[in-house]
């Protein structure tokens, strides 16, 4: 299995309303992807035909969805191989686990549960896979510090940990930056080069350019519910593409192996 996702000619329709169209993508293991699109785009819809949450609405023919090279997972053996990190999931653990410590946080990982509860019995490899987990995020301090007292940037680090407990062969960060400052911005961008370089394929999802960091390789862009332009990053992430994507006149800059983009307007 080399393929982390295969997905040819696939259709998502809510209800009758056709979300994502003639989505045909492949991202090789090791192959570090982002997934550009303006808000709206159909990146929403593609993370959970990704991490398996939906299935494409019409099967069959020359449809293929496939993760891991499987058409169809059970979603907690699938976290065990691909890890989801989501802003919907952080509001979560920030809104409803407040008691956590960042330790109890990372091990819920093992459960795919929001929080602990009492009947669970943690093993002392769980335990020591939950401490490694945080050991290669940095994050070894945060271990008893509650959810509530944690920084929006802490939380972040600790939910991905959760995710790392298992030996997982690609990660999905879905906007991974949302609601962090500046330095907890590059910090955690460099946990990302961090994860890449270690091995984990990652898949970033975002409308912010700033974030494509310089182990990913290939990019995707996405714009209604169509995918517009893939291939190569230098290739791809140019001032055309990002304009039509987008809806407007923007420029693109490469400085320091980093983007940046500028309005045209």
């Amino acid at each position: 299995m080399n393929q982390v996702v295969f997905f040819e000619n696939i259709e998502l329709r809510y209800d009758v309303t056709p979300v994502l169209k003639n989505i045909t993508l492949s991202i090789e293991q090791g192959e570090h992807c982002v997934i550009l699109g303006a808000n709206g785009s159909g990146k929403s819809s593609l993370i959970k035909l990704i991490n398996c949450e939906l299935y494409p609405s019409i099967i069959g023919g020359e449809c293929r969805h496939e993760i891991l090279g499987h058409e169809r997972w059970v979603v907690t053996e699938l976290r065990k191989h691909l890890g989801v990190v989501t802003n919907d999931l952080h509001t979560r653990f920030a809104f409803d686990c407040g008691y956590l410590s960042g330790f109890e946080t990372v091990l819920s990982g093992f459960y795919g549960t929001i929080g602990l509860f009492d009947h669970l019995q943690n093993s002392k490899d769980q335990m020591s896979a939950a401490e490694s987990a945080m050991e290669r995020l940095g994050i070894v301090h945060l271990r008893d510090k509650r959810v509530d007292q944690m920084s929006t940037g802490e939380l972040r680090k600790c939910i991905v940990a959760r995710a790392l407990v298992h030996p997982i062969r690609a990660i999905l960060l879905d906007e991974p930056t949302v609601g962090l400052d500046i330095k907890a911005q590059l910090d955690f961008i460099e946990m990302m080069r961090s994860l890449a370089r270690s091995g984990t394929t990652v898949i970033l999802v975002t409308h912010h350019i700033e974030e494509v960091f310089e182990e990913i390789q290939k990019a995707v862009l996405i714009k209604e519910g169509m995918i517009v332009v893939e291939g190569k990053k230098e290739e791809v992430l140019n001032s055309d593409n990002l304009s039509y994507t987008f809806n407007t006149p923007l420029e693109i800059e490469m400085r320091y192996g980093r983007y940046s983009i500028h309005s045209k307007m």
